[in-house]
């Protein structure tokens, strides 16, 4: 699912297309087809011609690219049949939101400082405990501990276990799966930061906790690579240092991992964590 777009520069035919589509550049996959031309007085001036493929597998669920621009619109009229009076009458008059309104709005959003200070176990182990418990143990105790912490978020879920050598991987099954992942991410980060943290608790040989839900963290690999070769582009396009966004440790990984294969171009980090990002730049 892909549309064609045409500007005077390639950097305006690409925003001209996100704009259309309102997605993100981690959304696409762009393609260059036409560079353009200025061309002299007028004379031999050619557009740039650029293809957004939409790799985003959510929205790669809407069948054709007309449903995907319409998506918004489809949405506000859902929501103005669901408002509708039965009876058939006028809808009643547009009030501002109350106090209580945008309390109950900010309740449904989940505040990921709060985990990050959830206390890694409530009593304190000594040495012969950590000693003694396996990996396998552990692991089904940072499963509880994480399904605990879930419930008091009052999320519906069920969770599964599996540890390959020193890499635990906890898989949750969510029909709010949604809010469980938070926007790119974030909350999911949180709960495995603190899911980690009480592993190391508990067991004291090295262990990496991987928390999961629906396979997002392939969704989001596979997202971060086709990230990484957009904005690869766009560096060696204009010429300039490309600031990514802040991300987690491990998904800067990723992104280096991508990029180090691309010829012209060098990356490095700065800033501190947790708002350590990823600069791109042409060689």
């Amino acid at each position: 699912m892909y549309r064609v777009y045409t500007d005077e520069t390639v950097d305006r035919a690409i925003a001209k297309g996100l704009e259309e589509l309102k997605v993100s550049e981690a959304d696409v996959k762009i393609d260059v087809e036409e560079e353009g031309k200025k061309g002299l007085f007028g004379f031999g001036r050619k557009d740039a011609v650029v293809r957004l493929t939409v790799i985003n597998p959510e929205l790669k669920m809407y069948e054709s690219i007309e449903a995907l621009i319409a998506r918004d619109a489809e949405k506000a009229d859902s929501i103005v049949a669901e408002e509708a009076p039965e009876d058939g009458g006028a809808p009643g008059p547009i009030t501002e939101p109350s106090d209580s309104m945008e309390k109950d709005e900010e309740a449904d959003v989940i505040d990921t400082e709060e985990l990050e200070h959830v206390p890694a176990q409530e009593e304190a182990l000594d040495e012969e405990v950590r000693v003694q418990i396996s990996i396998e143990e552990a692991a089904e105790q940072t499963r509880t501990y994480v399904e605990r912490i879930i419930q008091d978020m009052n999320i519906e879920r069920t969770s599964e276990v599996e540890v390959v050598q020193n890499e635990v991987r906890i898989e949750l099954f969510s029909p709010m799966a949604a809010k469980l992942i938070g926007k790119r991410g974030v909350t999911l980060n949180a709960l495995q930061e603190v899911a980690q943290q009480f592993f190391n608790s508990i067991y004291k040989s090295y262990g990496v906790i991987t928390l999961d839900v629906e396979d997002y963290r392939e969704k989001r690999r596979e997202t971060l690579e086709n990230l990484a070769v957009n904005m690869a582009k766009k560096a060696k396009r204009t010429e300039g240092p490309v600031k990514l966004e802040p991300m987690p440790s491990f998904e800067r990984k990723i992104m280096h991992h991508v990029l180090s294969s691309i010829e012209g171009i060098e990356t490095y980090s700065e800033g501190a964590e947790p708002n350590r990002y990823i600069v791109i730049e042409k060689k």
